[in-house]
């Protein structure tokens, strides 16, 4: 278990015992690859001996092609026949590497050179066999015709003054002037015993190699250990000395903590009185947007009372008042003061919250939102243009949703008014979609700045100046639509301005 006890030899022994594993994986690793790489380039001198030793045997024949073409070409004194038997002569006198000659049978299977068999010479030859009863002057007749230019063949043949025999790697080549088949042979395993001695010389240096890096590895490891060794000391010194730090801080935050609960106790009655006084701001600013919408629903029938009073005065003062008109004059102010009062109550109606949730239709919300602000609206010089192209039931808070959306339309109102677009414009269009219910409120007042877009619903986030906005409004609306009835308030910019949508399940 790790405790501030052991810690200390945590600290020295860690790092010893990391640079231990390191270097001996590392050591492992090494030696695998040494000995994957000694596998590859024995292959590879194998073959690069092999390659050599084949174009010795080429080259071999070759000089005897040449000596052949140099006296046919400059011979003036021998016949044909006497020089073919020089020539032959000549070959059986030619050795090379260890037990290397050369030997001559002609295109019909006859032995003319050989320097082993002089027995067999000028003999039909067809039926000599190797060791494992190949006939191999057939063998190397045939595919020497088939090859002219030169053909490799591995057969088994007995070395110069040997009974055993051994296998042997031949090259053949066809001189067409004199239908002769011209072999030389290396035995394979005096090629192998050349490369098993470049083996063992690569096997010693890389044992060589291998032990000096070894040597190496463990010296830097002591070094690394020692060094290890001294600076854990001196860590684990620092970190007694830093437990005792902390110890007496321990103290100072047991006696901070005492005191902590009352000072965090304090902070929220604080936050508390801040949040209250927001919602307090909130209120008066929606009281104060009811007020403003009273007004503005109020000015048209106070002015009509108003002109109702002159006339009555008017005929008053010109004796013309009889009962009749005032009855009528009574009875049509009578009518306008009553729209007031109830203006009055739907203006208190709408404000209260609801209480549970119902159905309701869309339309209905829509409607009670665009009669309360249609004054104000209008009173800007904005055009409000709804479509309602379906017309759905949804289930949740009817007085809450038609005051989103009479937050929204507000909201687009202030803009375009702050903004002082020319042709302002508020749209309201309700249409569905895969089972839901899309409500989209869109202004022409440019669209909302894009570092305020993902602030825009933060609570306490606005726009407005302190006195025209908290910046509760949108924060309050999408808990509404989100929380309160499982729906979605997005925002986003179109080429006119911003679009609100609420989606919401029919």
């Amino acid at each position: 278990m790790f405790t501030e006890k052991n810690i200390p030899k945590l600290i020295i022994l860690t790092p010893i015992i990391t640079v231990i594993l390191i270097a001996f994986f590392n050591i492992y690793f090494f030696i695998q690859n040494q000995n994957k790489y000694f596998k590859e380039e024995s292959i590879r001198v194998e073959n690069d001996y092999i390659s050599k030793q084949k174009n010795i045997l080429e080259r071999e024949i070759q000089s005897i092609i040449n000596y052949i073409n140099f006296q046919v070409k400059n011979n003036k004194k021998l016949s044909i026949e006497e020089l073919k038997n020089q020539v032959l002569r000549y070959t059986e006198t030619i050795r090379y590497e260890k037990n290397g000659y050369i030997w001559i049978h002609d295109t019909s299977y006859y032995l003319r050179a050989h320097p082993f068999r002089k027995n067999s010479l000028n003999t039909y030859d067809i039926s000599l066999k190797d060791a494992v009863g190949s006939f191999i002057t057939k063998e190397f007749v045939n595919k020497t015709i088939k090859n002219p230019n030169g053909v490799f063949i591995e057969y088994y043949w007995q070395k110069p003054g040997k009974i055993n025999f051994s296998k042997k790697l031949g090259f053949f080549r066809l001189y067409q002037k004199y239908n002769w088949v011209i072999g030389a042979g290396l035995y394979i395993d005096d090629i192998q015993n050349s490369i098993d001695k470049n083996k063992e010389l690569l096997e010693k240096r890389i044992d060589k190699y291998i032990r000096l890096v070894v040597f190496i590895s463990f010296l830097v490891m002591l070094v690394i250990g020692i060094i290890s060794y001294i600076m854990s000391r001196k860590i684990s010194k620092a970190f007694k000395h830093y437990q005792e730090n902390v110890q007496k801080k321990e103290f100072l935050l047991e006696d901070m903590n005492k005191n902590l609960e009352k000072k965090v106790q304090v902070a929220i009655e604080e936050v508390q009185k801040k949040d209250r006084a927001m919602l307090h701001q909130s209120r008066l600013a929606r009281m104060g947007t009811m007020l403003s919408m009273i007004a503005h629903q109020w000015r048209q029938p106070l002015s009509e009372v108003a002109g109702i009073l002159m006339e009555l005065e008017t005929a008053a003062k010109f004796k013309k008042a009889d009962d009749v008109m005032i009855k009528e004059s009574v009875e049509e102010s009578n009518k306008l003061i009553q729209f007031m009062s109830y203006t009055i109550d739907d203006f208190r109606n709408f404000f209260k919250p609801d209480k549970k949730k119902v159905y309701f239709y869309i339309e209905d919300s829509c409607m009670e939102a665009i009669s309360l602000i249609s004054a104000s609206v209008k009173n800007s010089n904005i055009k409000l243009h709804y479509n309602i192209k379906m017309n759905y039931e949804i289930y949740g808070y009817k007085r809450e949703f038609a005051q989103v959306l009479l937050n929204l339309m507000s909201n687009a109102k202030d803009i375009l008014n702050q903004r002082e677009i020319k042709n302002p414009r508020i749209d309201l269009e309700v249409d569905f979609k895969d089972g839901y219910a899309i409500v989209i409120v869109q202004d022409n007042a440019n669209g909302v700045e894009e570092e305020h877009l993902d602030l825009i619903f933060e609570p306490y986030f606005t726009t407005k100046s302190s006195s025209q906005g908290t910046g509760l409004g949108l924060y309050m609306s999408k808990m509404i639509i989100e929380k309160n009835m499982g729906g979605e308030l997005s925002v986003e910019n179109t080429e006119n301005g911003a679009l609100f949508k609420i989606k919401v399940k029919v």
